[in-house]
């Protein structure tokens, strides 16, 4: 248990930070500090974390159950049977249904619940869609006034009540980002001033923006971060001027889900490495918001890996929504080795709806074509896997069988330094804890009593193939709802969806029924 700063008073709200992993696994985790910092904001709460100290399975004390709310940090589906196992031991029932109003309140909320909190809704007292840090206030506000009156909660945005069956829920998003640039800027600064350090190192953290104006067709953080917002450029600066006057920082790391498309970036670049002279790490960019003079300033920055996601073959990604070039590719490469950087990062997607074999000796002639050119390569390989608010969420998943022989036929070029590819009995179970409605909670709850290792997913997921079946690796009807359909985002209603569904399955000839 970590100490906390602020000192608990009789009649505060106690809340948990509960993160499924090992302390020093979750300690490195930004969102954690994020969501302890705006309870601490609240007068009445006090927040404390708590976390599996190893994964033979005991929690630290105080348990869970000394807590009013539990609130789960979800960045990954994967982890969902290890916050019931956190419940199982801390004597909490996983299953809200057999759980009394003395045990604590329990909250979850992270991007794959705000795609499908169907498979966890059984487990979940309240289910959080949207921006924390409008939610996590509105969350306190209300639990100070109703307690565990769930039916109050209901009407709220980014409020979903699981017990209340499917009821409509609007995302609740926070409009303006600069309250956030600075919530983010300052628990980085001061987890990387605590005893824990920080994965950032001496760099501060600037969201630049949140959304994407791309919205690629497979990618479901795109659409669910909807609306798309930027931060203002000279607010930014002020905050990266202040830190490096007071010496508080020696780079700075910009993330967004496309921090190219920011209307101010090059602006914003030239002040941090002309005029600041300081280090600048920036995420994986859209090959067509690069050009040279970007290269430049990226390189500027110091930053030595360019890292691009090419998804698939130009014929694939023209109609997934990137319109970049094969050619264009290459020369990005080319010039990138040109001005130093060590090698290129490369990510790609396997076993994609309409995907032939010749889009995988497309993406061959490509590697090949970069190692002409003397460029160094590392690879990334990921099983493309369906995902919930995305056109492509009505379509099946690949089968083993082609993910392997895909994956297969990209590790034997052997052109590139470094490869890796996400597992394909990962992609599987992520798929099913993505797509499924609640009959998955049994899926999730049968794993949380296992080793919830690699013999144990395969195991479940044999005994529970119609699971697979209905969920992963049929296509969904256009005409019926979804497990997810009651969850609104902005600007991604399944009638626009569906209009990018139609125009992507004939331009990559691939059969859909109503």
């Amino acid at each position: 248990m970590t100490s906390s700063a602020k000192s608990y008073k009789r009649g505060m709200t106690r809340v948990a930070i509960a993160y499924p992993a090992q302390a020093r696994v979750a300690l490195q985790s930004l969102s954690i500090h994020i969501l302890k910092r705006l309870v601490d904001e609240d007068p009445d709460a006090y927040a404390d974390f708590v976390f599996l100290d190893n994964l033979t399975g005991y929690v630290k004390k105080p348990s869970l159950k000394d807590f009013d709310i539990v609130l789960f940090s979800v960045h990954y589906e994967l982890d969902y049977p290890w916050i019931l196992r956190m419940l199982e031991l801390s004597g909490i029932n996983p299953w809200s249904s057999r759980r009394s109003r003395n045990d604590p309140l329990i909250v979850l909320g992270g991007p794959p619940l705000m795609g499908n909190p169907e498979p966890m809704a059984p487990f979940a007292d309240l289910i959080l869609i949207g921006d924390a840090e409008v939610l996590i206030p509105a969350l306190l506000n209300n639990y100070h006034a109703y307690g565990k009156d769930l039916g109050k909660y209901v009407d709220y945005p980014g409020f979903y009540v699981p017990s209340y069956g499917k009821h409509p829920v609007e995302k609740a998003f926070a409009r303006d980002l600069a309250y956030s640039v600075k919530l983010i800027h300052d628990t980085a600064i001061s987890l990387r001033l605590s005893e824990w350090g920080s994965v950032f190192g001496q760099s501060a953290v600037i969201e630049v923006m949140r959304g994407c104006p791309r919205s690629c067709l497979f990618c479901m953080e795109s659409f669910v971060q909807r609306p798309v917002r930027f931060v203002d450029i000279n607010h930014v600066k002020d905050i990266v001027k202040r830190d490096v006057e007071k010496g508080l920082i020696s780079g700075v790391s910009l993330i967004g889900l496309s921090v190219g498309d920011h209307p101010g970036f090059d602006e914003l670049m030239r002040f941090l490495t002309q005029e600041l002279r300081t280090s600048v790490s920036v995420p994986s960019l859209r090959v067509d918001t690069i050009n040279e003079e970007r290269l430049r300033l990226i390189a500027g920055g110091g930053q030595k890996v360019l890292t691009i996601a090419p998804e698939s073959s130009e014929r694939l990604r023209k109609a997934l929504g990137k319109g970049f070039t094969d050619e264009y590719i290459v020369y990005l490469a080319s010039k990138a080795m040109e001005l130093g950087f060590t090698h290129v990062k490369l990510y790609f997607m396997v076993g994609l709806p309409g995907e032939t074999d010749d889009d995988i000796k497309s993406i061959i002639n490509l590697l090949n074509n970069l190692r002409s050119r003397n460029v160094r390569l590392s690879l990334s390989i990921n099983p493309w896997i369906p995902k919930p608010h995305t056109p492509l969420q009505w379509l099946p998943m690949a089968t083993d069988e082609v993910i392997k022989r895909r994956i297969k036929a990209l590790r034997e070029t052997r052109i590139y330094i470094e490869f890796s590819a996400y597992d394909e009995l990962d992609a599987k179970v992520q798929a099913l804890l993505s797509l499924g409605d609640r009959d998955v909670a049994n899926v999730i709850f049968e794993a949380s009593l296992t080793g919830i290792d690699r013999g144990s997913w395969r195991r479940l997921i044999n005994r529970y193939n119609d699971l697979l079946i209905k969920y992963v690796y049929s296509q969904k009807p256009l005409n019926e709802k979804l497990p997810w359909s009651h969850i609104r985002i902005p600007g991604a209603d399944e009638q626009l969806l569906r209009e990018l569904l139609m125009k992507y399955a004939e331009e990559v000839g691939v059969g859909i029924y109503a």
